[in-house]
């Protein structure tokens, strides 16, 4: 008897197959999960195709794609937007294969720059890979205050011991989006960065069943807020916003420590700090808390674009541009960030 014939499809209305799919791959992630295309949809409208390798009918491969970005950019193919993780999740290297060239096809109809895969490991040995410029950082959860405690370097154990000092309490609750959104956007005027529109958030806490906000108050005034997504016992903290005149009291270390603490009592097991950029003050930041790093290795196959995209914040041609940024006045940068964001793949 011969096997399945491999076939290509995309999907349409919702399945619970995909999900289901996604959970068991060793490599599915949070930002593979249909819950996300419907976030991405609400924030920007922009077109999708979730493409599915099946035998018979049984799923065996899937992938995630938006259609992204604008000028002054290039129109790219991206797995996934906004998102840290993407790209294929596949039984076997057939499969793979054919998910990819379903995309490189789709690249090409829509006259798209290149197909963006982020992958944490590369999954094609053919493509241009960037490992040298994300890295994720992730410590386990041991459910015991002083073990996790003695896992963050000295330095940093001090400032946490200073914020607990300084009358900080955190809770986790899904009301403060206004006094997040007021922060998110203020420290992201700080480091020159456009913020993404508010609908990204309010479709995150209307479509993701369990995320939440992590609010931090100092004698009732909310000084710092995380945006949390969970997926299979991890934590996830994505986006975050603290005053400044508050680092003095260690808001910073106090609003990931909270999660630390707290996390293994409410079931999570692993702490994903998320990605960061080598060498920046997000990175050391992270590595004062005892965890190493992980590279992310992106890969890109190039369809009309003539090489890989340098869209970072650390390519030397957008510093006069991150320079004036942080000159903006807030509002002004609620008003533009969001309207610049739709235009980065």
């Amino acid at each position: 008897m011969s096997a399945e014939p491999l076939v290509l499809g995309a999907l349409e209305a919702e399945d619970p197959r995909w999900d289901e799919y996604v959970h068991r791959h060793p490599e599915g992630t949070f930002f593979h999960q249909l819950c996300w295309r419907r976030v991405i949809r609400r924030t920007y409208g922009s077109p999708d195709h979730y493409l599915f390798a099946r035998r018979g009918a049984q799923i065996v491969g899937v992938l995630p794609l938006f259609e992204r970005g604008a000028k002054p950019f290039s129109r790219a193919l991206v797995s996934v937007p906004v998102g840290v993780h993407g790209g294929v999740l596949a039984d076997d290297d057939e499969a793979a294969a054919l998910l990819r060239a379903g995309a490189k096809q789709i690249a090409l109809r829509e006259k798209l720059g290149y197909v963006e895969y982020k992958s944490e490991r590369p999954r094609f040995a053919d493509l241009y890979t960037k490992s040298d410029l994300y890295f994720v950082f992730r410590q386990e959860l041991y459910g015991d205050r002083d073990k996790q405690l003695s896992v963050v370097p000295r330095k940093a154990r001090a400032v946490i011991r200073t914020a607990e000092k300084a009358n900080l309490r955190a809770d986790f609750n899904r009301t403060d989006l206004e006094a997040f959104y007021d922060l998110y956007a203020l420290s992201l005027r700080n480091l020159g960065t456009p913020m993404f529109p508010k609908e990204l958030f309010v479709a995150s806490l209307e479509e993701v069943p369990d995320a939440d906000i992590l609010t931090v108050r100092q004698c009732g005034r909310i000084i710092g807020c995380v945006l949390n997504y969970y997926y299979q016992g991890m934590m996830l903290p994505f986006f975050a916003g603290a005053l400044p005149e508050a680092r003095g009291v260690g808001i910073n270390h106090y609003l990931y420590w909270a999660m630390l603490e707290q996390g293994y009592d409410r079931g999570y097991r692993v702490f994903d700090f998320g990605r960061s950029k080598a060498d920046t003050g997000a990175f050391k930041f992270k590595k004062l808390f005892g965890m190493e790093p992980t590279p992310l290795e992106y890969q890109y196959d190039l369809a009309l674009a003539d090489e890989p995209p340098n869209v970072n914040p650390t390519n030397p041609k957008f510093a006069q541009a991150i320079d004036n940024w942080k000159r903006l006045p807030v509002p002004l940068t609620k008003v533009l960030g969001p309207l610049l964001s739709r235009r980065i793949p």
